[in-house]
């Protein structure tokens, strides 16, 4: 997917635009809201994320709203106030949701993840290859949170499918229980926990005779070993 980032913070824009590439979307920055109508209509984004301090933001949406081949493109606003009334604002000006700085990078890319899935299940856009994750016959659509086993959709929850979809994303590398406690569940690498095993149990009863793809590194943790292409 394209995501623009409109901010005028260089350096939390580029944070933004590290945690939205590490999910696969194409990004496309931009550092003044004066560029950006013109930025929007040559990239024609997926997904608009403004995240500026003061009235601008809310001039700004109210213009982009004006125009009729934007009135439909999502906006995700960052409030760098929690708790203000700009937030409000910035809905009623077309903001579709607002985040409140500070917040953690989960809860922001979720936030991305919902309205991406309302642009695809309306049929705007294909969910594109860069969002899709393969492994033999496992696929895990990012966008839209689906998991697919042969052709068979399987219902995962929550964290077992960032599980599946962190070690998918690193084919055959080992990674130790803490590494997962913490990249998964944000745990700090010091908890002892029996919650990953359970959760690898879990996810091996619902992959079927795929299960075999995530395998137990004894006196290390886990990995996934997608079968060589022939």
């Amino acid at each position: 997917m394209i995501i623009a980032v409109a901010a005028d913070d260089a350096k939390f824009r580029q944070q933004l635009t590290e945690l939205l590439a590490g999910q696969g979307h194409r990004v496309q920055a931009i550092s003044s809201l004066n560029d950006a109508l013109e930025t929007v209509k040559s990239a024609r984004p997926n997904l608009l994320i403004v995240a500026q301090a003061g009235s601008g933001a809310g001039s700004f949406l109210k213009r982009l709203r004006e125009s009729p081949d934007q009135r439909r493109l999502p906006v995700l606003c960052v409030d760098p106030k929690a708790g203000s009334s700009e937030g409000v604002a910035l809905l009623d000006a077309g903001a579709d949701d607002v985040i409140h700085r500070p917040f953690q990078p989960p809860i922001f890319l979720a936030r991305v993840r919902t309205l991406l899935r309302r642009v695809v299940w309306a049929g705007e856009a294909p969910e594109e290859t860069v969002t899709l994750l393969t492994g033999g016959p496992i696929v895990l659509k990012l966008v839209s949170r689906q998991a697919l086993v042969s052709g068979r959709p399987v219902d995962l929850t929550r964290l077992e499918f960032d599980l599946l979809a962190f070690v998918m994303k690193h084919p055959d590398r080992a990674f130790k229980r803490d590494e997962l406690l913490t990249a998964v569940w944000n745990y700090p690498g010091t908890v002892e926990t029996r919650t990953l095993d359970k959760h690898v149990e879990s996810l091996r009863r619902k992959m079927g005779e795929s299960s075999a793809l995530l395998q137990t590194v004894h006196g290390v943790g886990y990995r996934f070993s997608p079968p060589v292409a022939r």
